[in-house]
């Protein structure tokens, strides 16, 4: 039986929005796409929003494709994941060839599914950003020490600016971290507990109404969510902030085809300057260009896997 056309599946609008993405995610989620096709490339992302995921993948992954019939390749598809363990397995299996992630979760991907770094990107004029503590200046809390018996807002468990990096530092800081019951919960006095706000908007929002103590965001964040508003420019403040770290990176399988590997690296590369590309990459998760990694994303990313080593170890 022929395999469906992949935009068949995605029905974003009316009363059959729900069907479609439950059809979506069942579909990616299962690894339905076997990988007898050489001349197909997948690529892949963890995802809790497959059709708006599919939709920032698919323009990029067809340029690419549109440019490596050279190496074979005449297909493009999406695989996503629920989660990295399930992006972990796909890439062990040989079901994805290319992914693109955050920092924190290409560690893992790396460590545990055999990835390779291929690139990292640039968003925002940067390759690099920081995670920041932010608390109320009237709060009397000048460092992590003082968060002892205090409330963190994390953003996502996903998140490495706005969880895995902040944990990792409370952690190190050599603070007793737990979980709330909710928000409005109160931690014991020797430690420092933590929710999750579901946004970066959330957390800024969250500390600023006094429902949580402290927010973990990006610098990238404070800039966009902080400094425009003068009220929060006004009663927030920082109070410590993590070393730098990569913004996003392109991973591929270990066992791709040093070929396809080679040219896919070169494509990327060159997208920058093709005027062709420039909606697709806007459109991916608003990257302007990307480079190769050097010996300093690589002890980015040593940093990272000491603190996520942390945090796997200790709150999950």
């Amino acid at each position: 039986m022929a395999r469906p056309h992949r935009e068949a599946l995605v029905i974003v609008s009316g009363l059959h929005r729900w069907l479609g993405l439950f059809l979506l995610v069942l579909l990616l989620g299962s690894a339905a796409y076997g990988r007898e096709d050489q001349h197909v490339l997948v690529i892949g992302r963890v995802s809790d929003d497959p059709a708006a995921h599919y939709d920032r993948l698919k323009p990029l992954l067809d340029y690419v494709v549109e440019r490596l019939g050279d190496v074979g390749i005449r297909e493009g598809r999406i695989l996503m994941a629920r989660d990295g363990q399930a992006m972990i397995s796909y890439l062990r299996q040989g079901r994805v060839d290319w992914v693109t992630e955050t920092a924190g979760a290409s560690v893992a991907m790396i460590d545990r599914g055999g990835a390779e770094l291929l690139l990292k990107g640039w968003r925002g004029g940067r390759s690099q950003y920081q995670s920041l503590f932010v608390v109320r200046r009237d709060s009397g809390i000048e460092n992590l020490d003082a968060l002892r018996g205090h409330s963190v807002g994390f953003q996502h468990p996903m998140s490495t600016s706005a969880y895995l990096v902040p944990a990792g530092m409370l952690l190190e800081a050599q603070l007793d971290v737990a979980v709330l019951l909710s928000p409005l919960d109160r931690p014991s006095p020797d430690f420092v507990g933590y929710a999750f706000t579901g946004t970066e908007t959330n957390s800024v929002a969250w500390v600023h109404k006094r429902i949580v103590d402290a927010a973990a965001i990006s610098n990238q964040d404070w800039e966009t969510l902080i400094e425009p508003v003068p009220a929060y420019a006004a009663d927030l403040r920082i109070i410590d902030r993590s070393p730098d770290y990569p913004r996003a990176l392109e991973l591929v399988r270990g066992s791709l085809d040093p070929e396809i590997r080679r040219r896919l690296r070169e494509v990327l590369l060159a997208a920058a300057s093709d005027p062709a590309a420039a909606p697709a990459l806007s459109n991916y998760f608003r990257t302007e260009r990307f480079t190769l990694p050097d010996e300093e994303t690589l002890a980015q990313l040593a940093t990272l896997r000491r603190l996520a080593a942390r945090v796997r170890q200790s709150l999950e």
